[in-house]
């Protein structure tokens, strides 16, 4: 499954979290690539993360949790799934 992630950095913890990543504390296994964050708003990033399903997700995401202070996590398809979506809906 492929979640569509969207976090605000909660900036208290910013030194906390950048040390966590910095020494690897956090598995990053699951991100599909890098986290982009808004221009006008640096502190809201997005990601794509990828499990075996949402149970797997909530296991592996616990851990980056306590350095958000807002989460949404949505479920997405890829490219050709959402075609043969699209297709498959009556005109």
């Amino acid at each position: 499954m492929l979640f569509l992630v969207k976090v605000r950095v909660d900036i208290a913890k910013i030194a906390e979290f950048g040390s966590a990543l910095g020494q690897g504390k956090l598995d990053r296994s699951m991100i599909k690539s890098e986290t982009y964050c808004l221009k006008e708003d640096p502190a809201v990033g997005y990601s794509v993360w990828e499990t075996a399903d949402r149970a797997a997700f909530e296991e592996g995401f616990s851990a980056w949790k306590p350095y958000y202070s807002a989460v949404e996590a949505r479920e997405v398809v890829g490219p050709a799934e959402s075609m043969k979506m699209l297709m498959a809906r009556p005109r």
